[in-house]
């Protein structure tokens, strides 16, 4: 079972005291729920998003913006870092860990980008424009961007856009009629918390053949 929010709070102060620093519980809560999106332990102690903690959460990508904010007004600001990795370390202690990220990039990159270039060929969508061709999959390359909407913004999923395509290896015994399938749309991820995210995705995006060429065969007529 994940750790509730006060189990965290509790490791995380004794990361703090075994780095030597000193923190009484009041603010060790503070800073706790600022990492995971709240502007105040309030806010996490009244929120209906989720249990506070990480409960149900394969990832967690802590709002360090807001951490940091929060270490300054109590004063902590020179050991902001250290308070950074001592939180990242109390959810690495969990019996059952989620992967811990200290930018939504990262995870944009490593989790949602990989999803998106592992899946794509399987789309439907990309089915249905290859079918349309006389060539067969090659490869995919495809680009997750961070989203306007920023991830503790966000209520049941985040979406994360993505955009690319999809190589195709020509039939040489058959008639030219594209070989590469241009896809857009985006990666929705369902959340577990303001910044807690599960390992619940799906690929939402619309795709169809690049017919580029038939501009490049009239230039040349």
């Amino acid at each position: 079972m994940k750790s509730d929010f006060s189990s965290l709070a509790f490791v995380f102060r004794q990361n703090l005291v075994v780095s030597g620093i000193s923190i009484s519980l009041g603010h060790t809560q503070q800073l706790l729920a600022a990492s995971l999106g709240y502007g105040s332990l309030a806010a996490i102690q009244s929120s209906t998003e989720e249990a506070p903690g990480i409960a149900g959460a394969d990832f967690v990508v802590l709002d360090v913006a807001g951490l940091s904010a929060r270490a300054a007004s109590l004063g902590l600001s020179s050991v902001s870092d250290q308070i950074t990795d001592a939180i990242a370390s109390a959810i690495k202690s969990d019996p059952e860990p989620p992967a811990v990220f200290l930018t939504t990039l990262d995870f944009i990159e490593d989790v949602a980008g990989r999803f998106a270039n592992d899946t794509v060929m399987d789309h439907d969508a990309v089915s249905d424009a290859a079918a349309n061709t006389n060539a067969y999959f090659e490869g995919a390359c495809l680009e997750v961007t961070e989203p306007d909407e920023a991830l503790k913004d966000s209520r049941e999923f985040w979406e994360i856009p993505v955009e690319g395509n999809v190589g195709m290896d020509q039939d040489p015994d058959k008639p030219f009629s594209g070989d590469n399938i241009l896809v857009k749309g985006v990666v929705r991820v369902w959340k577990a918390g303001r910044v807690c995210l599960m390992n619940d995705m799906e690929l939402d995006i619309g795709a169809g053949v690049d017919d580029s060429y038939y501009d490049l065969d009239e230039a040349d007529a």
